[in-house]
Order: structure tokens, then C-alpha cells, then sequence
């Protein structure tokens, strides 16, 4: 499973922090409950893997449910709060099983067809309903008669599929609420729901009845929206009460964990919404629910946006803050993996022993860090008889996420690392993979967002995604950093026959032009492979710029990318020697030019992270044609010779 080779140290504070917020004597404040906790962070950042680890230590002794909101399942808000009691009523040794009587109730009663009763008759049918005797077996009847079929591990057909779509097997065998009768005092709720209300049980319930009538009869998409959303907070509501309503052994252990993953999904959203709504105000010295909220996400939920947020971390050091409003909301953004996790990481995974640190810094030049990647990577690895010399190598490997599990009888069937990634990573069909490769050749966000304007190159259909993913910013996260470079290599691999690579950097080398950007003019024709036409504009601007700024251009234009995905996965040196031989002859006889062309050549292989890791020689050319060329800057002498020494340097730490 991807990211399961992330290292643990990566994780332990966020545990921590949360083991801390769940003990019993985590001292809170007066009226106040516990932080929800936020872990944030891009696809693959490690959100999922980070709630699996939690799962798995509490897992056999503290009550847990765990849910993922990109899971079609629980588009439904009924639904998931029926897999959420079902999940967190599996019993454990010393808290026996939390119980939902008001959360069954107010299924029960959405499920009751009153419409050939008048209102008292309603009430009085309500009320028979609820004395009934219910023996262990009652949820696995209810929902057979609802169904008219035995219970199964799901549902697709009858009322309940317009309404809840409520997982039989789930609910029959862990809500499991072994009442002879439902509790008095759980029925009493619906009359004043923990809010001061007045009103009769029966009549809120008839009140929720005729809501999921509602839903339940109108078209799929066209039920009232008051209406579902009344049912929905109702039914929250009764979730929190239940939880509330916990024995008193369960306040003396650490507390129950809900654990939401992806909650800034559209159902996500939803549902934390609806219970945001559902916790009624806590009454001075009234008791919170025994519960640990934790959510993952890319981006805060508008909940955060109206609530003190603190930082995990503090929880460990300061569980209280001093002064100011108590944090509602806990965050912890994921950190991306550094050079020396990823070293540790990849030694651990290779077969041959330690990975040298060459191939553990392309790996983190390529990745920065991300976590999903390089557990890809290491994966790879893992599978290889030999020490890997690129990360081009391991890119071009089968999927081991898919090679584990794929026909033997058909290997072609199973996607490369690179491709696999590309899917993790970028949403959307080909056509927008399309759009976003196009658009992922700009140097920055003017460019992108001129590009994606042009109606030749990005269908009007797909102008917000690419406006949202913005594959030209690779500073946005480490994930958008590996997605641009995973969508470049898909836009150099284009037929000739289509508009790809050329095509796209010429427009973008023109519009530069227009607008008077000698960097980004020059960036592009070096990513058409013109290597001699830009090295004679360099060489002459060095004795007109300033040092320090012609520095800066031969950098910024340096760091265009090579055109050739075969390019990208030779050695070094031999694509070195191979593009100062093409443009040997149009160089001959200007020294200066010689030594720009050289130098352009070498930072512009060093500086991709694909290829391969005998690049001693290559910083040697860099630093060899710059001290030649310092001399004829008209006052970069000094800068010139201090790049010198840092590339000397880097020869020496490549060597």
C-alpha cells in the first residue's frame, strides 16, 4: 500500500498529540469541549496513512470509527451516522458498547409510513411502537420487514434506497442496542433535545417523520432541501446525545475516536457541517461529549474559519492555552519528508544495501518531499536486483501497486511508476491530463493563465479545473511540485502529429517577447532545444549587465527543462558531450561563446532531477566556464568567482 514505507518518525508528534488530547484529565476549561484535531495536507501527503496508524493503536481497546468522505457511500448523512454507531458500539473490554437508543429512534420513526393516520392516530401508533418488547434480534427484523428480504451486507432496493441507502449488516449487528424497551428518558429527548425546548416527544418525531417522507417521495436530487437538512441536524443531534449519555466508565477512559477522512469533500463538508450545527451549547459545568474528533483535509473547512485555531504541537507542551479564547480547532499541517528521511527511506526499502546519498537527493529534488512519491519510489526499488541510478530508472518500473496484484498472463496491463503517480496525483480524464500538460510549460502564473486562455490549447470546459490545479506553480505543495514535473514529461511524449512540446513553448516563447521578458523568452527557445541562438544572447548581455543580474538570467533561463523524455533518462555526461557537439561548430573561433554554450548545457542537465547521478563532471564545466567567463563582466568578477567556488564545491560533494 502506497505510503506505508513513511517513516514513523514522521508521525510520532501528531500521535502524540492526539493520544495527549484523548486522555480523561486532559485539563479543559469550564463549559468547554475537547479541540477537534486537523490534519491537512495535499494527495499523498500522508492523511489517510496518518488515521490508519491511529486506527491501528487503539484498535481492540478504545471505541473508533473511521470513514472516508471521497467513498460514494456517504454522500448520504443518515447513512454515515449509521456506520458511525455501528463502528463505535463494537464492544470493547472496558467500555462493554456504547449505545444509540436515539439515533435508532429517529431511524425507526423516518422509517414508519403514517400517512393513513390522522395526527392523533400518528401519535398514538408512535407510541405503541416504541413500548414494544425488542429482543436482540429487533434491528435484524426491523430491517428485514423494511426491505422485505433477510438482511444482507447492503441495500439497493426498497424505501431506503431513495432515503438512507443504510448498511443492513452494519446496523442489525452493531448498533446492536439490547434495550427491552428503548429507554424513557432517551424517548424524552425529542422533546427538548438538550436546548430548553418544550415540546412533546411524539410531536418532534412525527415532525421528523414527515420530513423523511419528503426526501424519501421526491424525484433523486429535487428533495426539499429544509427538509433534509432538518432531518440530517435531527439526526446528528440525536449521534451527540447518545455519545453524551455515556456511562460514567466511559468519561474514566480515554475517549472515543471519530476519525473523517478527506472531510473537505462535498459530502465531508456536509456532514461536519450538519454536526457543527447539532452540538447544543454546553451548560456551566455540563458535560461535553466523551469524544476525539480528528478530520483530514487539503484546505480548512469553513468551520475553522469562525473558531480559534491552535497548533497540534501545543497540546504537548501547553495543553491549556493561557489567555484569549480556548482553540476549538487543532491544526497540524503534514510535513514533507527531508533529504535524510528520504536516505533512511530508501535503504531501508533497496535490497543492495544503503542508497547512496546521490540518489537520495534527486529523489528529494524530484519529490520535495512528498510523502506519497517517494513511498512510490522506495517501493520500486524494493523490487529492483540492482542499485537504481535515476530516478528516471525507477519511474519507468511497473506500478508495484498494481504489479502485486495484476495477471502474470498479461504484464503490459500494469501502468509504470511515473504513470501511476500521474493518475494518484491529477484529476480528470485524458482530455484535461491534456490541458494540464499544456499548461504545466509556463514559467509562471502570467503565462499559465495566458496559456489556458488559448482556445486551440485548453477546451472553455475545462478552464476552472486547470485555474484550480495550476500546474505552472510548483511552489503551491510538494505534490503540485512533482505533479508539473510528471505533466511536462507527459507533454514531451505527444506524437508530432499533435500539438505538444514545441508547439506549446513556441506560444509561450512569443508571448514573451511580447510582453518584454528577456528571461522568459529566452527559457522557452532553450526548451526547444535552440541551445546555441540562447547562449549567443547570453554571452551578449554579460558585458552589459550587470554580474549579479546576468547571474540571475543565466539561472532562471538554465532551469528550462529538457525536451526529450529519452533525454532525461541518459547519463549525464554522455548528454552532455552530445549537445556541445551540436552546437561545437556554430561556437568556433568565439571562446565566449564556447564557454556560454558549455555552461548552459551543464546547468541545465544538473538541474533536472530524472537523470542520472554522475554529475561530478558536469559541475566542473560549470564552474570551469564561469571563471573564464568572470573576467569580461564588467563588474561580476566577484560574484561570478563566488558562484565558482559553490559549484567547485558541489563537484566535489557529487564526486
Amino acid at each position: 500500500m502506497v505510503g506505508e514505507r513513511q517513516p514513523v518518525f514522521e508521525r510520532e508528534a501528531a500521535i502524540r498529540g492526539v493520544h495527549a488530547l484523548m486522555q480523561p484529565g486532559y485539563p479543559l476549561p469550564a463549559g468547554q469541549r475537547r479541540p477537534a484535531v486537523f490534519f491537512q495536507g495535499g494527495p499523498g501527503s500522508g492523511k489517510t496513512l496518518l488515521l490508519n496508524v491511529l486506527t491501528d493503536r487503539v484498535n481492540q481497546y478504545v471505541p473508533h470509527a473511521h470513514v472516508d468522505f471521497e467513498d460514494s457511500r456517504h454522500d448520504e448523512i443518515p447513512h454515515t451516522l449509521s456506520v458511525l454507531a455501528e463502528r463505535l458500539a463494537r464492544y470493547r473490554p472496558r467500555y462493554r458498547r456504547l449505545r444509540f437508543p436515539r439515533l435508532l429512534i429517529a431511524l425507526l420513526v423516518a422509517e414508519q409510513d403514517l400517512t393513513l393516520y390522522d395526527f392523533e392516530q400518528a401519535r398514538e401508533v408512535l407510541r405503541q411502537h416504541l413500548k414494544q418488547r425488542r429482543g436482540a434480534r429487533w434491528p435484524q427484523r426491523f430491517l428485514g420487514e423494511l426491505t422485505g428480504e433477510q438482511p444482507e451486507v447492503g441495500i439497493s432496493v426498497g424505501v431506503l434506497t431513495l432515503l438512507f441507502r443504510l448498511p443492513l449488516q452494519l446496523l442489525a449487528s452493531a448498533l446492536a442496542l439490547f434495550f427491552p424497551i428503548f429507554p424513557r428518558r432517551s424517548q424524552r429527548w425529542f422533546g427538548h433535545r438538550d436546548r430548553g425546548r418544550t415540546d412533546h416527544e411524539l410531536d418532534t418525531l412525527i415532525e421528523l417523520n414527515a420530513w423523511a417522507r419528503e426526501v424519501r417521495n421526491a424525484p433523486p436530487g429535487l428533495a426539499d432541501r429544509s427538509a433534509r437538512e432538518s432531518l440530517d441536524k435531527l439526526l446528528c443531534e440525536a449521534f451527540l446525545a447518545d455519545l453524551r449519555d455515556a456511562p460514567r466508565r466511559v468519561r474514566a477512559l480515554p475517549t472515543p475516536l471519530l476519525l473523517l477522512d478527506n472531510v473537505d469533500a462535498p459530502a465531508g463538508r456536509a456532514f461536519l457541517g450538519r454536526l457543527w450545527e447539532a452540538r447544543p451549547p454546553l451548560e456551566a459545568g455540563g458535560a461535553a461529549e466523551p469524544l476525539t474528533l480528528i478530520v483530514t483535509g487539503r484546505h480548512a473547512t469553513p468551520e475553522m474559519s469562525d473558531a480559534t485555531v491552535g497548533r497540534l504541537e501545543d497540546v504537548l507542551s501547553e495543553p491549556v492555552a493561557g489567555g484569549g479564547d480556548y482553540p476549538v480547532w487543532l491544526s497540524y499541517p503534514l510535513p514533507d519528508l527531508t533529504r535524510s528521511d528520504i536516505q533512511r527511506l530508501l535503504s531501508d526499502a533497496s535490497v543492495r544495501g544503503p542508497v547512496h546519498r546521490r540518489l537520495a537527493r534527486l529523489v528529494h529534488e524530484f519529490s520535495a518531499g512528498h510523502p506519497e512519491a517517494v513511498g512510490v519510489l522506495a517501493a520500486v526499488l524494493a523490487r529492483l536486483p540492482q542499485q537504481a541510478e535515476s530516478v528516471g530508472e525507477l519511474l519507468a518500473q511497473p506500478s508495484p501497486q498494481v504489479a502485486e496484484s495484476a495477471s502474470p498472463l498479461d504484464p503490459g496491463s500494469v501502468p509504470t511508476a511515473e504513470e501511476w503517480l500521474l493518475t494518484r496525483l491529477s484529476p480528470g480524464d485524458d482530455d484535461l491530463l491534456t490541458a494540464l500538460a499544456r499548461c504545466s510549460a509556463a514559467r509562471d502564473e502570467a503565462g499559465g493563465l495566458w496559456l489556458s486562455h488559448q482556445p486551440d490549447l485548453v477546451d472553455t470546459a475545462w478552464l476552472q479545473v486547470v485555474h484550480q490545479v495550476a500546474p505552472w506553480d510548483a511552489s503551491a505543495s510538494a505534490g503540485s511540485a512533482v505533479l508539473r514535473q510528471l505533466l511536462r514529461r507527459r507533454l514531451a511524449r505527444v506524437p508530432d502529429t499533435r500539438v505538444g512540446w514545441r508547439e506549446v513553448h513556441a506560444k509561450l516563447r512569443d508571448y514573451c517577447a511580447e510582453q518584454g521578458d528577456l528571461a522568459g523568452r529566452l527559457y522557452h527557445q532553450l526548451a526547444m532545444d535552440e541551445l546555441h541562438d540562447v547562449a549567443l544572447e547570453l554571452a551578449r548581455q554579460l558585458p552589459r549587465m550587470p554580474g549579479a543580474d546576468w547571474l540571475a538570467l543565466l539561472h532562471q533561463v538554465a532551469a528550462a527543462p529538457l525536451a526529450s523524455v529519452e533525454d532525461q533518462g541518459r547519463q549525464p555526461h554522455a548528454l552532455f558531450h552530445e549537445m556541445v557537439r551540436d552546437s561545437g561548430a556554430a561556437s568556433a573561433g568565439d571562446d565566449t561563446l564556447t564557454r556560454v554554450v558549455h555552461l548552459l548545457a551543464a546547468l541545465r542537465i544538473v538541474g533536472d532531477p530524472v537523470n542520472g547521478t554522475a554529475r561530478p563532471l558536469l559541475y566542473t564545466q560549470v564552474a570551469n566556464a564561469l571563471g573564464a567567463l568572470a573576467p569580461r563582466s564588467p563588474d561580476g568578477l566577484v560574484v561570478l568567482q563566488q558562484s565558482v567556488k559553490e559549484y567547485q564545491a558541489q563537484a566535489l560533494w557529487w564526486t
